[in-house]
């Protein structure tokens, strides 16, 4: 009876050093969970604060760039526009807003640097480790003249430029040569196009060159930059936010329970 008895808790032992190294595996997956998404939380609440203190949408690691070379030069950062600042799409064109914020992405994100300071600042850049990446352009004085002409269905129709911007006739320029892209509304039109976008955010252009990023939402505000107004993606962001706070929760629930 004695050796049966041995023999029945020494299978039961072996099933409890299985569930305990199951406990283990799951207490070391929660764990790095846990952490991813407090990460992810901590750098949200970061872009909040930070698009709190202004009105841009423009990522705040592109700011702190922006700020650490005002600072570095003396110069004041409304001096120094990014592009996406200064331009937004047009209300009535909302249907448009995540295709143009697609293709315009880089662009939006490049700093404006007038011909009065881009010496210096393109000697502080080149001897600054930046912790990032910076696109900015030289802005030298346009004189006003006849713009190319427009696509009827030109994606530089359903944009505005910020009225009385020192900038904008460069960008009424830059945007009728970089972006005159035909907004598609039919697959149709869309193969018909040399130069093309859908709504869904497929690109085209005059090499037969395809392209289609959905690595992100097309609708997903947290990422436009464009608009010199940011309630929207604070809205979005905050969302986001407590979406993460609750799978915080959740897994310091199951950490707990495993525990």
């Amino acid at each position: 009876e004695f050796l049966a008895q041995r023999g029945r808790w020494s299978v039961v032992l072996e099933e409890l050093r299985g569930r305990d190294a199951d406990l283990q595996n799951s207490l070391t997956e929660y764990g790095v969970n846990l952490r991813h998404a407090q990460l992810e939380f901590a750098e949200l609440q970061t872009e909040i604060d930070s698009l709190k203190s202004r009105r841009n949408n423009i990522d705040d690691n592109q700011v702190r760039i922006r700020a650490a070379l005002c600072d570095a030069l003396g110069l004041e950062a409304d001096d120094m526009p990014f592009a996406g600042e200064l331009l937004q799409v047009r209300d009535e064109e909302r249907d448009w807003e995540g295709a143009a914020e697609r293709i315009l992405r880089n662009f939006g994100l490049s700093l404006l640097v007038p011909e009065a300071h881009y010496k210096e600042v393109a000697d502080w850049v080149d001897r600054s480790n930046l912790r990032g990446r910076l696109v900015y352009f030289h802005i030298r004085p346009v004189k006003r003249g006849e713009l190319p002409g427009l696509h009827r269905d030109s994606l530089v129709r359903k944009l505005s430029i910020k009225p009385n911007s020192a900038f904008y006739d460069w960008l009424e320029r830059e945007l009728a040569h970089r972006f005159d892209v035909a907004c598609c509304a039919s697959q149709e039109q869309f193969r018909r196009e040399t130069r093309a976008i859908t709504r869904s955010g497929q690109i085209k252009d005059p090499s037969g060159r395809h392209e289609k990023d959905d690595r992100h939402g097309i609708a997903d505000r947290s990422r436009f930059v464009l608009g010199w107004t940011n309630t929207a993606k604070i809205a979005a962001l905050e969302a986001r936010s407590s979406q993460l706070q609750g799978r915080v929760d959740e897994v310091l629930r199951l950490i707990g329970k495993v525990q």
